[in-house]
């Protein structure tokens, strides 16, 4: 049990702020970053999702075209 609160008690020591405190919150701009990426799964989901759809519809005309 000690072995897993020691790293805990490393972490908690440390009171500077680091490099992405600094630099990305301070400034705001991990905001932006949150919206990018946001925005670009959210185009990832819609694409696939059309493709899943496209390729149905193909896979449906195949087996049409088989069975005529």
């Amino acid at each position: 049990m000690t072995l897993l609160l020691i790293p805990m008690s490393t972490f908690a020591a440390s009171e500077t702020p680091g490099w992405l405190e600094e630099t990305m919150f301070a400034s705001g701009k991990i905001n932006t970053v949150v919206m990018v990426v946001s925005v670009v799964l959210i185009g990832l989901a819609i694409w696939m999702f059309n493709m899943d759809r496209k390729i149905g519809r193909l896979e449906r005309r195949s087996e049409e075209l088989k069975n005529k």
